[in-house]
């Protein structure tokens, strides 16, 4: 203890040093109450805001891929979907159209073979008519030949 007495007494410390030390506690606790647990709030606040809400800001993001790789297969399965569809109506339309080609051929044919059937017929009838006039055409022929 005298060691301590003497350093304080080479330092120029007098008793006034009780007084500095009891003013020095009451200014910290009151700077601690007004100023420094303010501060603190402050910074914490701060913190919460900034660095904290990277933390959400990443647990947003990967919620927003998952949604995006959602919507990704969503699209896909749509568009498959629509694809199907698509070439489902092609194909009944396919065979619609062959369909209705068939029938108009079949339409075509029959009437064709009418056509055919009835120039057919004329052509028999002229036909017989200049042979059955044969017979009379070449005598009025030769008559004209000879004379």
């Amino acid at each position: 203890m005298d060691k301590f007495i003497g350093i304080f007494q080479k330092l120029g410390v007098d008793q006034s040093i009780f007084y500095q030390f009891a003013i020095f506690v009451v200014i910290f606790f009151l700077l601690k109450t007004m100023f420094f647990s303010k501060l603190l709030f402050v910074l914490q606040i701060r913190e919460s805001k900034t660095t904290k809400l990277d933390e959400e800001a990443g647990a947003k993001f990967k919620e927003a891929e998952k949604l995006s790789e959602k919507f990704d297969i969503e699209i896909q399965a749509a568009s498959e979907e629509a694809h199907l569809k698509m070439s489902e109506f092609k194909n009944n339309s396919v065979k619609e159209i062959t369909a209705n080609q068939k029938k108009q051929e079949s339409q075509v044919l029959a009437q064709y073979e009418e056509k055919k059937k009835s120039v057919m017929a004329e052509v028999e009838a002229n036909r017989s008519a200049v042979l059955e006039s044969a017979g009379t055409l070449s005598e009025s022929l030769i008559n004209k030949l000879v004379n």
